[in-house]
């Protein structure tokens, strides 16, 4: 095994922990935070190990649909397998660290979870956010002690998007 499949592990174990125990937040809690309604389609971009993937594509049901996409394909065979065996067909993976492969404006709702501090060219990532949200939709994140609401706040307005609104930590953009 290598070091970046090890760390993957160790980082979705401990991801499966804090889902378990709500602890520093509850992801399902989150949630209720969003306008998700029956229908939508969204984008989990860093889906990890489907702490928002799965009870979302619940909420959007089978007119709705749910990409999963991260980088790391031990991800996504984990949400594959979930998936299949929770019963829900209205998810689909997607392996990339970039592009989505989506159709412009065709995303209701874009959830960029936990992955903003990580990624190197933001630039880039957030232009294909851009494209594939739609006029109306959103892109929902959040500040946390790896990122504080201020430093979000500049690289948001910064790929065009503007605040929507806050809810807690969770911080919904539009597109400007």
């Amino acid at each position: 095994m290598n070091s970046g499949n090890f760390y993957s592990r160790v980082t979705y174990f401990l991801l499966g922990l804090r889902d378990k125990l709500g602890i520093p937040f509850n992801p399902r809690e989150e949630l209720n935070k969003l306008d998700i309604r029956e229908g939508q389609i969204i984008l989990d971009y860093g889906c990890g190990i489907g702490s928002y993937t799965f009870p979302i594509a619940k909420l959007v049901g089978n007119s709705g649909r749910v990409y999963a996409l991260d980088k790391e394909p031990v991800a996504v065979t984990r949400i594959e397998e979930e998936a299949k065996k929770q019963g829900l067909r209205n998810i689909i993976t997607i392996l990339s660290d970039r592009e989505t492969g989506l159709r412009d404006d065709s995303v209701d709702v874009v959830l960029f979870y936990g992955v903003l501090p990580q990624i190197k060219d933001k630039e880039s990532v957030l232009r294909e956010l851009h494209r594939v949200l739609k006029p109306d939709g959103y892109l929902s994140t959040r500040f946390c002690f790896r990122i504080k609401k201020d430093r979000i706040l500049e690289i948001m307005e910064s790929a065009g998007f503007s605040l929507r609104e806050q809810k807690g930590h969770i911080l919904n953009f539009r597109k400007m």
